[in-house]
């Protein structure tokens, strides 16, 4: 029945859908103790607490000890749920997502959070973070949004639909006056370019980096070792969790 209506009546259907999202709930998270959140955030946290996505939520939470983080690719904002109850008061969440499709979810669920957790300060940018030069927004082959370096696309296997100019890691740290100590980068094959962008904040913080590495959609002339090179150079160690078809995941510190 739910896949008619969806079909004759799209509109009403998306509205009850939103609607029904917004049923209150309640849901425990990392610290073990249980939160009023909506259906839609108790949806997410459920899947973050089973198969491969908890062992990387684990990892996190455990090694995260407070201080200010920055989520590059937030997507709808988990990480700052994971986090949060570990934050010291006036720590500052970044969350860094350029994609305008998510903007509406991202925004609610943070909203949540700031009625839970007000001695954080929570913030989003919407620009996309990457190494400073011209990005363009192609597409992979499940239809995820990538935001890469304009030059480096290959256009035979991603669509491109615009092209902004990008700004860095480095550049949110020392605008915002932060100091980092966890960042998490989850970006669909920009992890170089991104990292290659926060050079003096590795050096001046080393803040330790959950990294989502995507092998098969890294431009042609990145590899995976030259990410890994990158990192090692500034003492850096991987802690591996897990990895699929898709994505190599990794804490280095």
């Amino acid at each position: 029945m739910s896949l008619a209506i969806k079909k004759v009546f799209p509109r009403f259907y998306k509205f009850s859908k939103n609607l029904t999202n917004q049923i209150p709930s309640k849901a425990s998270l990392w610290d073990k103790k249980t939160y009023n959140f909506n259906l839609r955030i108790c949806k997410m946290l459920k899947l973050w607490k089973s198969y491969e996505l908890k062992d990387e939520a684990d990892m996190v939470y455990e090694m995260y000890n407070g201080g200010d983080f920055i989520d590059v690719g937030a997507y709808s904002g988990f990480y700052s749920f994971l986090l949060s109850t570990k934050a010291n008061d006036n720590d500052n969440f970044i969350s860094c997502e350029p994609d305008s499709v998510i903007h509406s979810e991202l925004f609610d669920n943070l909203s949540v959070l700031k009625k839970i957790f007000n001695n954080i300060n929570y913030s989003v940018i919407t620009h996309p973070i990457n190494n400073g030069k011209e990005v363009a927004i192609a597409h992979d082959d499940w239809g995820h949004p990538c935001f890469q370096d304009a030059s480096q696309i290959d256009e035979k296997n991603k669509s491109i639909s615009k092209k902004f100019r990008s700004t860095t890691v480095d550049n949110l740290v020392s605008s915002l006056s932060l100091e980092p100590k966890f960042i998490k980068i989850d970006t669909e094959g920009a992890e170089f370019d991104i990292l290659e962008g926060m050079q003096e904040t590795l050096k001046k913080f080393k803040p330790k980096i959950m990294l989502e590495k995507h092998p098969t959609m890294l431009p042609k002339n990145i590899s995976i070792e030259f990410i890994n090179k990158m990192l090692i150079d500034h003492k850096y160690k991987p802690n591996f969790i897990n990895k699929n078809d898709l994505a190599i995941r990794e804490v280095w510190e």
